[in-house]
């Protein structure tokens, strides 16, 4: 689960603190949760939203905001910011966009804390106000996303400096893209001031969307040569950075990460994956000559328009990556889900049958290893993204008996009744992109149209940069 940050007040006096999800008391203080009268959750997976649940009643808290003075519990994050309405029975203040922006208004009214001055904040959902509108920081020269503490219950052992947020590709499947336009690029400057406290000779994490589509990044990599190893996050494939790659490569890094999606050209077209499988090849071909040892894949199952052909051309896409690529191969298959607030949020969840059947059609090369991801997993993942309130109840109940979630709730309207998502709770968000947009995206992929790169600087197609003259929060970051 993500770090949290917590607040004490006492006299007027804040007492700021971190806990993790396995360390339930202040990682400085020593703490307990309980004693801390405000509580701050990030909440990036959908799934976390039951792993919080568990924090509150495990320190025991009484969950129920309706019934609980104190500690005021407030949580955002991704998946907050997507659909924060399962979580309402039990946060007092639900944040909806970026922290930079919703943080310093919060601290304003510590001193005499009172919701109801939250009332005009459009970023604000409570329970006497659920529609809620996404704020971000413009400009990333305010960001302080980098690695500020550590901890032995830290996923990443590196130092981490946040580059990019969003992505300009804008898959229509990707909620990190589109549920946080527009691109935003870390500048150079800044990026050397967060490195200075960082020690010689330890790695680094570049992390972001499409880190490597960073316009300075041959800059960046430059100033970075303190570091043992360089990893990005996530690397577009595309033969013009090879050159960055081998700056990598003589860094450190022996693995290289790639999303292809699918093998079938038609579908990459459909998903927005400007990329050939030629393309492909060709970027393979050229980190074998780097010698790089390890190369993972992610690829995804039970996409909108996939066919039993495009499945089989994965299969064919794979094996020639395996001729041209001798070093280790590592497969993840994910099972699509359709998040809100991008071009396929109203689309069906793949049923089991039907996935096993696509799955059977896979055919893995000997000597590569292939994970397929959980149906469970993904079908939480659906339900969580597309529930209300009354999962949020379902939450707790599963909790105090012990139950499996999927069986005490009643999810199946959730998943393939089209009419019934369209009127789900998380169309009360608006994340920026204009719903048309969203409309004309769907009617492209199911032409097989490709949309250009996302260009804050010329676009305004999906509406959000309409907001950079004319924000609607009561309160802009510049």
């Amino acid at each position: 689960m993500a770090v949290h940050t917590l607040y004490r007040l006492l006299s007027k006096e804040f007492f700021t603190d971190i806990f993790t999800s396995e360390n339930l008391t202040g990682l400085r203080t020593g703490l307990k949760l309980q004693d801390f009268d405000f509580l701050f959750f990030t909440i990036d997976y959908e799934p976390n939203y039951l792993e919080a649940l568990k924090i509150i009643t495990k320190i025991g808290v009484e969950p129920l905001s309706s019934k609980r003075a104190r500690p005021i519990l407030i949580a955002g994050g991704a998946a907050v910011s997507s659909n924060p309405f399962p979580l309402l029975p039990f946060f007092d203040l639900l944040c909806i966009g970026e922290a930079e922006v919703i943080i310093p208004e919060i601290v304003e009214n510590f001193d005499n804390f009172d919701l109801g001055a939250f009332k005009e904040k459009t970023w604000a959902i409570m329970e006497n106000k659920k529609e809620g509108e996404r704020v971000y920081l413009s400009n990333l020269n305010l960001s302080e996303s980098f690695s500020a503490f550590y901890s032995p219950d830290s996923t990443f052992k590196m130092n981490l400096v946040e580059l990019s947020r969003s992505c300009p590709s804008k898959c229509r499947f990707c909620l990190l893209s589109y549920n946080h336009l527009p691109p935003r690029w870390l500048p150079v400057q800044k990026y050397k001031e967060m490195i200075e406290q960082f020690p010689e000779n330890s790695d680094i994490g570049l992390v972001g969307g499409s880190v490597l589509d960073h316009p300075q990044i041959r800059e960046i990599i430059n100033i970075s040569q303190k570091f043992k190893i360089i990893n990005p996050s996530s690397i577009k494939i595309d033969i013009k950075i090879i050159d960055v790659l081998e700056h990598l490569k003589k860094k450190g890094l022996n693995s290289i990460t790639i999303a292809p999606e699918t093998g079938s050209e038609r579908l990459r077209k459909r998903i927005n994956k400007k990329i050939t499988n030629g393309e492909i090849i060709e970027f393979v071909k050229a980190i074998e000559a780097l010698k790089f040892k390890n190369l993972k894949m992610y690829f995804m199952i039970g996409l909108p328009f996939e066919t039993e052909e495009d499945i089989k051309e994965t299969n064919s896409l794979i094996e020639q990556i395996r001729q041209h690529f001798t070093g280790k191969i590592e497969l993840t298959f994910s099972i699509f889900v359709p998040k809100p607030h991008t071009p396929f949020q109203y689309e069906p969840f793949i049923e089991k049958e039907e996935l096993n059947k696509r799955l059977r059609l896979l055919k893995i090369p000997e000597g590569v290893k292939a994970h397929i991801g959980s149906y469970k997993g993904a079908l939480i993942q659906t339900i969580f993204s597309r529930g209300g309130e009354e999962l949020g109840f379902a939450m707790l109940e599963s909790l105090l008996k012990g139950k499996d979630i999927l069986k005490i709730f009643d999810y199946k309207n959730l998943l393939f009744d089209e009419q019934t998502v369209k009127s789900l709770p998380f169309n009360r968000i608006n994340s920026g992109v204009n719903p048309n947009f969203f409309l004309r995206e769907l009617e492209k992929a199911q032409k097989g149209i490709i949309t250009p790169y996302c260009n804050p600087e010329i676009c305004r197609a999906c509406g959000v940069c309409e907001d950079l003259q004319n924000f609607r929060s009561s309160k802009k970051v510049e």
